[in-house]
């Protein structure tokens, strides 16, 4: 019977000694929530809303006029598809921390343009696909990136 008693209070030892330590982190949580202090600002909200159901019409990149129509559209979904100049594509565009957008694998039709067209599509794709920085104030959208600056402006 002693021996039962034993292995009963070794099984039950671990849960004993846990319980204490359990109950002081709990008293240290519990002031700082009584207290009414509030939780340090999460640095990855974004204090504007993410521009998704709309249609975005290029105005600006690198401070120049666009030399074609470009434009993109994201749905709720953080889908993107838009024109690029002379190509459509698609990618999942999405915000992460900091106001910056991250761009997926691009879908992209392959149509031969002028190099000119060429150069500003390839502009346009690498300032989306290189982790940019969105600001939207009023109804401008600002994307910008290391490789520049396409200012979109919102469509109809």
């Amino acid at each position: 019977m002693k021996k039962l008693a034993y292995l009963a209070l070794a099984a039950l030892a671990p849960a004993l000694l846990w319980q204490p330590a359990l109950a002081d982190s709990k008293k240290k949580a519990a002031p700082a929530e009584q207290q009414g202090e509030k939780k340090p600002e999460d640095k990855a909200a974004y204090e504007s809303p993410f521009p998704t159901k709309a249609n975005w019409l290029l105005t600006s990149a690198n401070g120049k006029s666009p030399p074609v129509d470009a434009f993109m559209v994201i749905d709720d979904t953080f889908r993107g598809t838009g024109n690029s100049g002379c190509n459509t594509w698609s990618a999942t565009l999405y915000p992460i921390k900091g106001h910056h957008l991250a761009m997926g694998p691009v879908a992209m039709t392959k149509k031969t343009c002028t190099p000119e067209v060429n150069e500003f599509e390839k502009l346009f794709l690498t300032v989306l696909h290189t982790g940019p920085v969105w600001d939207l104030q009023g109804s401008t959208l600002t994307v910008k990136s290391q490789y520049g600056t396409l200012v979109f402006d919102r469509g109809l």
